[in-house]
């Protein structure tokens, strides 16, 4: 019998502890929030983008409903993406999921960045879902299957959130 003795930190557990924690809780956290600071420069720009498209100014209402979709979509996304985890883990399988969350994460990225150059809130919005749905994915490494059964009919998803 061999005894293994303790490492302390290394710089594997570190770097395991800091992505796992970036790529879990941290990204749902920032994406829910990150909207509300700079909100009256996002209304703004949805006025340019409306001005330039129809050639007057947005109406208050229409203004608050395109911000209420802005931030609610990302909840509807997180939804879709929670949803969708095990249909995606059976296809895919646990490996394939993580890449397909990455890929998520960066056509959102691309989308958030580029909608005001392209003069499209849409893009915003779209973006907005598209990263609420790489958040509601947890991490494939969290789902379990039931304790105690064999082959369960039921699947328990633990997230960091």
């Amino acid at each position: 019998m061999s005894q293994s003795t303790p490492q302390g930190l290394t710089f594997t557990l570190i770097s395991a502890a800091f992505f796992g924690a970036l790529g879990s809780s941290y990204l749902y956290g920032y994406n829910l929030s990150v909207v509300n600071a700079p909100a009256i420069y996002i209304k703004r720009f949805y006025n340019k983008t409306w001005m330039e498209r129809y050639e007057e100014p947005i109406g208050a209402e229409t203004v608050t409903l395109l911000w209420s979709v802005t931030v609610s979509i990302f909840a509807i996304g997180g939804l879709v993406g929670a949803l969708t985890v095990p249909f995606l883990i059976k296809v895919f399988g646990r490996k394939g999921t993580l890449l397909l969350n990455n890929v998520n994460a960066i056509i959102a990225a691309l989308l958030l960045a580029l909608g005001e150059t392209a003069g499209s809130f849409e893009m915003l919005i779209i973006g907005r879902f598209i990263i609420g749905l790489d958040s509601g994915e947890c991490p494939s490494h969290s789902i379990t299957q039931q304790p105690g059964a064999s082959h369960p009919p039921f699947l328990y998803i633990h997230c960091k959130r």
